[in-house]
């Protein structure tokens, strides 16, 4: 079981009301299995080698979720800008992210490219199989992941093997060493 491609599915479609276009950077066959899960989704597979020029070629406003599925562009305000100019008002994107705990600089220079752009920046964590903590960004401009979660997508979805409301909720929990060495840079 490979929770990162549940966690990095099912966070922002089941945050985002009515998610139609997709686009994903370095999806694995196991994460476009989470996103069929889904009725009525165009998706869009990009590498990283190709994203930042296919996404600057894209219509402006043309996609509701992005999906990194690496943390790839992480620290790259240019790639935050075009991931804006590609989103829609109420789109938002995900990607994983340094860990917070033990590479924190790492950690900061993210927030700090993402927050130039996104209104509202947080992370999360999951487990991954072998029990090791995983992090990922979700940024958005009009959604708050645990605020605006559509708790029926969320847990009449069939087939989760870790995700599910309570996980989507519990998964922006952080250590208040963490909430105090990014004050500011998370931002809800």
């Amino acid at each position: 079981m490979k929770t990162i491609n549940e966690m990095l599915t099912h966070i922002p479609l089941c945050t985002h009301a009515e998610p139609q276009n997709i686009i994903t950077i370095d999806a694995s066959s196991e994460l476009l299995d989470e996103l069929a899960k889904y009725k009525n989704i165009n998706v869009t597979k990009l590498t990283s080698d190709s994203a930042i020029a296919l996404l600057t070629n894209m219509d402006e406003k043309s996609a509701d979720v992005i999906i990194n599925a690496t943390n790839n562009f992480a620290n790259d305000e240019i790639f935050w800008g075009i991931v804006n100019h590609v989103l829609t008002t109420k789109g938002l994107a995900v990607c994983l992210a340094s860990s917070p705990m033990s590479k924190a600089d790492e950690a900061e220079a993210e927030l700090k490219a993402i927050g130039s752009t996104f209104r509202i920046v947080m992370p999360y964590s999951f487990h991954n199989s072998d029990d090791k903590v995983s992090y990922a960004y979700m940024a958005t401009k009009f959604y708050h992941p645990t605020a605006d979660i559509n708790l029926q997508r969320a847990d009449l979805m069939d087939g989760h093997k870790y995700y599910n409301c309570d996980i989507a909720i519990s998964a922006f929990t952080m250590p208040t060493s963490v909430r105090k060495r990014f004050l500011g840079l998370i931002k809800s």
